[in-house]
């Protein structure tokens, strides 16, 4: 459930709970920071994916365990199905391998280009966020894959098609209990196309993704939601950097938190992101929760610090994003 911004935040996604079914559908990685104003749209009965991520530092650990977190026999079971994939298409797979490989892995890889549909979601003025914005978005996508904010290129790059405006008060201000009615009338492209969503969300959250591997089942779902106030330049303090979208779209290719698993277990199947007990709140410096040699990747677009503090992706998520999308997106 979502709760007031001034109650305890119960719930924290690391990544989605696992469904029954032959291969785990895991819907709505989520990231959620701090809205500034307007609680009034988050409800005590309103219940949010269960997968929310919440505002850094209020996260309950039990709650995560009972709902939330992906355990590692769930996460074994997506990396399994994953393999069998690669390994039938002849590519090596995506399990941990060390920083050499992996850079190497990445060098070798083609440039992807995502086409991306960009629906605005608002409620007369109030979140009709401007072409400008949107392009700003866009160029905040490319320099943070493209390895310009620091870290690895990672050799995926991002291209506006087109983008629709949709004046709807309900999809605008709860676009989570209506994602299945406006989704479906408003994607655009296949399994290799980027649906970005923007709104306002209640309560704590700032986005949430679909993993790549829900595709086949539901392709009408697939795409990335984001707080409008997340943009570039937008109203959320601490994070209106754009990167709530950047870290959306880092699951949409098939990442993980970097706080997956905790210090125990595969972490988030990426060698060169140092293990990591707790998702970061704000910037840090020497967070260390792990015994494995490495501090926390603070400044991973992956974790949940401030967008002041994110700057790169790991040339092993550069490599596990190519195989994901060999798998699943191409």
């Amino acid at each position: 459930m979502k709760f007031l911004a001034a109650a305890a935040a119960v719930i924290a996604a690391f990544v989605p709970a696992m469904p029954s079914g032959p291969l785990p559908q895991t819907g709505h990685p989520q990231a959620a920071r701090p809205e500034t104003a307007r609680p009034e749209t988050a409800r005590l009965d309103d219940c949010a994916h269960p997968e929310a991520r919440l505002r850094p530092g209020t996260h309950n650990h039990e709650h995560d365990r009972e709902h939330n977190e992906l355990t590692p026999a769930q996460a074994a079971t997506v990396e399994k199905h994953l393999n069998q994939i690669l390994d039938d298409l002849g590519l090596r797979p995506a399990g941990r391998t060390d920083g050499e490989s992996a850079g190497a892995d990445l060098r070798a890889a083609p440039q992807i280009t995502v086409p991306v549909y960009f629906h605005v979601l608002h409620n007369g003025a109030r979140g009709n966020v401007s072409t400008s914005t949107i392009k700003r978005q866009i160029s905040t996508l490319n320099a943070s894959y493209g390895g310009r904010n620091g870290g690895a290129d990672t050799r995926v790059s991002f291209e506006l098609r087109d983008v629709s405006r949709t004046d709807n008060a309900a999809w605008f201000n709860d676009p989570e209990r209506y994602e299945k009615t406006y989704k479906p009338r408003l994607r655009e492209g296949g399994k290799g196309t980027l649906n970005l969503y923007s709104a306002y969300i209640g309560g704590d959250l700032l986005g949430w993704s679909t993993f790549p591997w829900k595709y086949k089942s539901e392709p009408k779902m697939d795409g990335v939601t984001i707080h409008y106030g997340s943009m570039p330049g937008g109203h959320i303090e601490n994070f209106n950097k754009g990167f709530s979208a950047t870290h959306e779209v880092g699951h949409w290719l098939g990442l993980y938190h970097t706080f997956q698993d905790g210090c125990g277990g595969e972490g988030d199947r990426v060698a060169d992101t140092p293990a990591e007990r707790d998702p970061t709140n704000g910037c840090p410096s020497g967070k260390d929760t792990c015994p494995s040699p490495g501090e926390d990747p603070v400044h991973n677009y992956m974790d949940y610090s401030y967008d002041t503090c994110m700057t790169s992706f790991t040339a092993g998520q550069g490599s596990r994003m190519h195989k994901v999308w060999q798998a699943y997106r191409r």
